[in-house]
């Protein structure tokens, strides 16, 4: 992954850290009767693969106490019969759950053409909660038992950035999009440390498995980095982490260990560095609730024609407040922005920031960034701001992006990789996992390529070479996160990417 370099015949690593590359030969030479030799048997050996935005413990746990409502080509649910049915074998084989939970539904995708509603999920059962997860996970919806244990009734008001669904007669339908969604999670009892450390566990087979070697996380509570260091120690977490603190206040961010982005928090390991505070400024393009200057292409029969998204920060002032604190004090920000009035806002606060308080090298970053326009790539490279393009859009969304939701012009410019490089910006992919699969190939292939499940070429002007596509998984990750020190390359001075262990590799 170096441009000047990209080719080496052979590695040496001592210790955990690569300590030479270049030929056979010379590399040779450092070994002795102790050395451990790889043969590489002609294969090709590369950086180890940096997720620049996933959710480990949550895919975990997904797994292993969720029932899977993925639709194809990821499950198997294609009806909101077969939706209700999985959600019955799940609460018939999980009898002392408190709530029934799955996650992943697409509503564009089963045969009814809509979200499951709580009279769909009382069929699942009217005597426990049931709560399901949207496949973006920005809408949630419940049974009656779950609106009544969650006290939402026709009176309840809409939160802060969130929606609650309404019925013909005025009565909440289940369906909570946006921050509504909370009113409805927070009937999920608390996970123990023992579910803890057992989804990490999932979690970490997954990413590895899948050829990362470092993961990404984010929430809101700094004990949950004590639950990764106990899974290191017991020899259940086989790869490294960057976890972004996701909190809405400054006091609860002051409850981490640091500010700065890149430090390591495992007592000199290297295997756990804080990254950036996470924002939100918006939600999903497929879930109707990313924020967009023009209106949806399809509207929805209750949207009157002209919806467009909405923002998660109803009061603008507070958000620009909030970002200007964090930048003066010396944060890195990453903000989930996915439509171009979504990301607009997220650059004006970002720009009001950097005029307020200049700050050298901050490296805040917008992560989906799906719906960037043109002129926003110009306000990035302005800014030095860098996207993370959720690229599986092209191959998982991209027909309905582009005959369902938004139409061709718009739809053939999301996750503009090629406008990003032209304007000289480092950007990255990812597979915001649990949403999609953790495939580091796969995030290859849809830059490369933009193909879509139907085979059509979603925006074939903004496919890039496999290179820069690699790059975006490696180098460009550890850029983009404060570690290219340690990381995203193989020369002198990085970390082994296999943790704990000092091996030769010839190839």
């Amino acid at each position: 992954m170096k441009d000047s370099a990209l080719f080496a015949e052979a590695i040496a690593v001592d210790e955990g850290r690569i300590v030479a590359v270049g030929s056979k030969e010379d590399i040779e030479a450092l070994a002795d009767d102790a050395t451990e030799r790889v043969d590489l048997q002609g294969k090709t050996l590369m950086p180890g693969f940096i997720d620049p935005h996933g959710h480990m413990m949550s895919a975990g746990t997904a797994v292993l106490s969720q029932a899977d409502l993925n639709p194809p080509p990821m499950g198997k649910v294609t009806d909101m019969a077969g939706l209700i049915a999985k959600l019955k074998e799940h609460g018939d084989s999980n009898p002392d759950a408190a709530v029934v939970r799955g996650s992943r539904y697409d509503d564009t995708l089963i045969a009814e053409n809509r979200h499951p509603t709580r009279e769909d999920l009382d069929q699942v059962s009217t005597t426990r909660p049931v709560v399901v997860t949207h496949i973006s996970g920005h809408v949630t919806v419940g049974n009656s038992k779950a609106l009544e244990m969650a006290g939402v009734t026709a009176e309840t008001k809409d939160p802060d950035g969130g929606r609650i669904a309404k019925d013909a007669n005025g009565q909440p339908n289940g369906v909570m999009e946006g921050n509504a969604g909370a009113l409805l999670r927070k009937l999920i009892p608390k996970d123990t440390k023992e579910d803890e450390l057992a989804a990490i566990r999932k979690g970490s087979e997954m990413w590895a498995a899948a050829g990362f070697t470092t993961a990404n996380d984010q929430f809101g509570d700094p004990a949950i980095i004590d639950a990764y260091k106990k899974a290191i120690d017991d020899g259940d977490f086989k790869v490294r982490l960057t976890y972004w603190p996701r909190v809405t206040t400054i006091e609860a961010a002051s409850k981490f260990p640091t500010v700065k982005s890149g430090t390591d928090v495992s007592e000199g390991r290297n295997l756990i560095h804080q990254g950036p505070l996470k924002l939100v400024i918006d939600g999903s393009p497929q879930g109707y609730t990313a924020h967009f200057s023009q209106p949806y292409m399809t509207q929805r029969a209750h949207d009157h024609g002209d919806y467009k998204g909405f923002s998660y920060w109803d009061d603008r002032k507070a958000f620009f407040s909030f970002v200007k604190r964090l930048h003066r004090d010396g944060w890195q920000m990453t903000t989930h922005a996915n439509g171009d009035q979504g990301i607009q806002d997220i650059l004006d606060a970002y720009s009001a920031a950097q005029r307020t308080y200049p700050r050298n090298d901050a490296r805040h970053t917008i992560q989906h960034a799906q719906f960037t326009r043109p002129d926003q790539l110009v306000q990035m490279a302005a800014l030095n701001v860098n996207p993370s393009f959720f690229i599986g859009h092209t191959f998982y969304w991209g027909d309905r992006h582009k005959n369902v939701f938004f139409g061709k012009a718009r739809a053939e410019h999301i996750s503009p990789m090629k406008g990003a490089l032209e304007h000289k910006l480092i950007p990255t992919t990812h597979t915001d996992t649990w949403v999609t699969p953790i495939d580091g190939i796969q995030m290859i292939w849809s830059s490369v390529n933009r193909v879509s499940t139907s085979g059509d070429t979603i925006g074939e002007g903004q496919r890039i070479d496999p290179l820069d596509a690699m790059k975006a998984i490696t180098v460009n990750a550890a850029w983009q996160y404060f570690q290219e020190d340690i990381k995203g390359t193989i020369e002198p001075g990085k970390l082994d990417a296999r943790i704990n262990l000092a091996r030769l590799v010839i190839s």
